[in-house]
């Protein structure tokens, strides 16, 4: 208490000084691990994104501050990341937001990891005292690998799953009963597929759908990211392609299933946000837009004004780059939006950026890369939103090149993401310091994929869902859910 206490006043007082150093940042690669392995030095991952506001005011307090330089400087290798850039990086560390401040033993060792934003005062201290503890790591033992136990689904399996679903749903406001409000897809989608033999969720359906149209931006059309406070009222003013997929996906199913002409209406909102500040001029879109007109400062006032008093002081940042699954995943929301309206310019969206996507991020092994500018490591995500899309577009249009070309990516996964445990792994597994891990809503998604797969005859595809469900639906796995009824809506499909 005393050592932060002295640090606050020597930070209030300007006593440290970095003599005009810099943070010397690296990349997430095998040389800045030889560099710590050298210097003996654990290694930080400030891992962050281009529209993060937090992200913004923690780069220009916190390692724009000189005695964080300092210390940073002496005595760690340090690393900066952009999520969105690094399909590898998102997947191992999604669960921790943005920034993300994980620290390395030299050898690769996870030591510390910690969500959000730090002020220098804050950061200092977690930096010395991981500093002074990392030397006294044991050394690294040979891993345990656990295999995890197939799952055995029954009634009282199903009713688990269900209860905790249940449990989170908020029945007063909408959304779930947490801080954050937004859509997630497969709670709607089972709330779409049960609404009407369940009095709870016909109630929890419509409040949620209304609820989130206070995320939606009233000038310029599009989705924030969330809001905060457990409520629809305090929006973090991002704007990300794929949610901005998500939603129009879940307005548009919503509006097929129940004729409610609001939601077809946001939906169509969105598009033409999209259209007008992410369209690419390949057929593709772009991933973002900042929540901030200028880095680092709040922008609630900005998002109240009009769209032409925006105008007049600028638009925020838009991330200009196009991303595989990102655009995947919107090509599958035009074909929901096409199957909820059949107007075919939507199918016809969809099957130019679908050809794009084959043109442009292929790669010779018939592999996706996930930005064309990383090419380190390939995602799970890229080929099954990708294969996903595919199916999709074939199933409405009729192209056997598209089935042809989803199976193709269907078969890479199973060949190339495959685990002892028959789920499949989130990225390649090229990297020592970067051990993949299965992520769930992926195996989730694909269990569901490969069961659609296999209705055109291919047992192998009947197979791998049934193998991935086993994993989804083990006792490690639930034990650790939360709100997770897309296990109970692929157990359905299944049948």
């Amino acid at each position: 208490m005393l050592n932060r206490f002295i640090i606050v006043i020597l930070l209030s007082h300007g006593i440290f000084t970095a003599n005009s150093q810099t943070i010397q940042w690296q990349e997430f690669n095998q040389h800045a691990f030889d560099l710590a392995s050298q210097q003996h030095k654990p290694v930080l991952l400030d891992l962050g994104a281009s529209w993060c506001h937090w992200c913004h005011v923690m780069d220009d307090s916190t390692y724009e501050n000189p005695a964080v330089i300092s210390y940073l400087s002496q005595n760690y290798i340090c690393i900066k990341a952009n999520q969105d850039k690094r399909p590898d990086l998102y997947a191992k560390y999604k669960d921790y937001g943005w920034p993300a401040t994980i620290i390395f033993h030299e050898d690769g060792r996870e030591l510390l990891k910690q969500a959000g934003y730090f002020s220098p005062a804050d950061f200092l201290p977690l930096l010395q005292k991981t500093y002074n503890g990392y030397r006294y790591v044991e050394p690294q033992k040979k891993a345990v690998i656990n295999t995890a136990v197939p799952g055995k689904w029954s009634a009282a399996t199903a009713t688990f799953v269900r209860k905790n679903f249940f449990e989170y749903l908020d029945m007063s406001d909408g959304g779930y009963d947490m801080q954050q409000h937004f859509l997630e897809y497969d709670g709607i989608e089972y709330a779409l597929r049960h609404f009407n033999t369940n009095s709870q969720l016909k109630k929890w359906l419509p409040l949620t759908i209304h609820g989130s149209y206070r995320i939606n931006d009233p000038a310029w059309g599009g989705v924030y990211q969330y809001s905060t406070d457990g409520n629809w009222e305090h929006p973090h003013f991002e704007k990300i392609l794929s949610i901005q997929a998500r939603y129009i996906k879940i307005y548009a199913q919503y509006y097929a299933v129940t004729k409610d002409s609001s939601a077809l209406q946001y939906a169509q909102k969105i598009i033409s946000y999209l259209d007008t500040f992410l369209h690419s001029n390949e057929q593709l879109y772009y991933n973002s837009q900042d929540a901030d007109l200028k880095a680092g400062e709040h922008a609630g006032g900005y998002f109240a004004l009009s769209a032409a008093e925006r105008y007049q002081q600028g638009i925020p940042r838009i991330d200009s780059t196009c991303y595989a699954k990102e655009n995947a995943q919107l090509a599958d929301a035009f074909l929901h939006m096409y199957t909820a309206t059949k107007e075919k310019s939507y199918l016809d969206n969809a099957g130019n950026m679908l050809l794009a996507i084959r043109e442009k991020f292929r790669q010779p092994d018939g592999s996706y890369v996930h930005d064309r500018a990383f090419t380190g490591s390939i995602a799970l995500a890229d080929q099954l939103y990708l294969c996903q899309a595919l199916l999709h577009y074939a199933q409405l249009s009729g192209d056997t090149t598209s089935l042809t070309a989803a199976k193709e990516a269907a078969n890479y996964m199973l060949a190339h993401f495959t685990g002892k445990n028959k789920a499949l792994y989130s990225f390649s597994n090229n990297n020592k310091y970067l051990p993949p891990d299965e992520v769930l809503s992926e195996n989730i998604d694909a269990c569901r994929v490969f069961q659609e797969l296999s209705q055109y005859g291919n047992p192998i595809y009947k197979t791998a869902a049934e193998n991935i469900f086993s994993y989804i639906s083990s006792p490690a796995v639930l034990k650790t859910i939360i709100a997770e009824p897309g296990i109970l809506t692929a157990k359905e499909m299944l049948h």
